[in-house]
């Protein structure tokens, strides 16, 4: 199962096809034209208005290696309507597809927030406004924690015991039939997103995550070596990137040799070694002329097979970071979470696949949008 993203058509209530969604977010007919809509939604995500008026401005960041992997930042004229304690609002960018028609538009969401509890200002005109912090649905889970000692048993099939722990939040799941080789058990006050986490990690899945669309997406683990482009941001005409570029290069410390380790009194011990011994690779064995070993204990796979390949992984998503890379371009309301995107910049003599890591903009038409990306590497 490939990452849940925004489709690149957006929301397209007119018919348009795809290649004129894309010529229409590039710039093809001159300036763009964006604006933004809130929604605001009750405590199980109805909605109650959508149109809100009273947001003045707002931002939104993902960063994928995070907890929380969404969160947005609001500035709100007082009205007296929203709960801060119970609603959330979904922030979409709109598209306007002018050459098209006058009211012709595609638009995307951008997530589902929980609000904090503001405070409150006043400008000269004596206008009370408030800037409220949101946080994608993760801070439910993190936010509940098992009272008593919550324990599993062996043979649970792990993504069933995810989905109970999930409860009735919209999912998108990838169901598996792992089961658990032993009982588990955490202690009170361990929250259910720690849980969760844990129990997709047993079974080499990613970390939980909601989608923009305010969905939980339960996926396993797939290399993004593997994963197809999403898009692809160039120096070209329409390329929408801003003149501004940062590359980081780290390959010292990079290890080239993972041992991991499953010990656990009630079986065999498990362990798996992967090594890089890929010439192209310049961490690798071959090309360093030694090993630098990551040794991990206190590991848990469900079996020898997930063991491994989380090892693989570890040793890609390890390799991976020697280079990362910062850049700006325009506006893009197309993207989710762990992106797969290719990156051509002419000046560095860059054309690669890259992992979008993070990502963050602001609601306001002319704004720049940051992009940070690590390099895709075969290891």
């Amino acid at each position: 199962m490939l990452p849940i993203l925004p489709t690149l058509s957006g929301r397209n209530p007119n018919g348009h096809t795809l290649e004129e969604v894309t010529d229409a977010l590039q710039g093809k007919f001159g300036a763009r034209r964006l604006t933004f809509r809130y929604e605001l939604l009750d405590s199980a995500n109805t909605v109650v208005d959508d149109a809100l008026s009273n947001v003045v401005g707002g931002s939104v960041e993902q960063n994928w290696l995070a907890d929380i992997k969404r969160k947005a930042k609001f500035t709100m004229r007082e009205t007296g309507e929203v709960d801060f304690l119970s609603d959330r609002i979904k922030p979409y960018v709109r598209l306007h597809l002018d050459p098209y028609g006058v009211d012709d538009w595609v638009e995307y969401p951008q997530g589902v927030f929980l609000l904090s509890t503001p405070s409150r200002s006043v400008d000269a005109q004596e206008r009370v406004t408030r800037t409220v912090e949101g946080f994608d649905q993760l801070q439910v889970y993190s936010d509940d924690l098992v009272t008593t000692r919550y324990s599993l048993a062996a043979a649970t099939v792990v993504t069933t015991a995810v989905d109970t722990l999930l409860g009735a939040v919209p999912k998108v799941m990838a169901p598996s039939t792992k089961t658990l080789p032993t009982a588990k058990e955490w202690e009170p006050g361990t929250s259910k997103l720690r849980i969760v986490n844990d129990l997709l990690d047993v079974i080499n899945y990613q970390p939980l995550s909601f989608d923009e669309d305010g969905n939980a997406v339960v996926q396993e683990y797939l290399s993004p070596s593997f994963r197809p482009e999403t898009y692809t941001y160039d120096t070209g005409q329409r390329g929408l990137i801003v003149p501004d570029l940062g590359q980081e290069l780290d390959l010292f410390s990079i290890a080239n040799r993972w041992l991991l380790v499953v010990s656990d009194p009630d079986r065999n011990v498990l362990t798996s070694t992967y090594t890089n011994t890929d010439p192209a690779s310049p961490t690798s064995t071959v090309r360093r002329g030694r090993t630098i070993v990551d040794y991990r204990t206190e590991q848990d796979a469900v079996d020898q097979a997930t063991l491994d390949a989380k090892a693989a992984r570890l040793a890609f998503e390890s390799s991976q970071v020697y280079e990362a890379i910062d850049f700006w371009t325009a506006l893009m309301p197309i993207h989710g979470g762990n992106d797969v995107i290719r990156l051509v910049y002419d000046p560095l003599a860059i054309n690669a696949k890259y992992a979008e890591v993070s990502w963050s903009m602001q609601f306001q038409r002319g704004a720049s949008m940051k992009h940070r990306v690590r390099r895709v590497v075969s290891v």
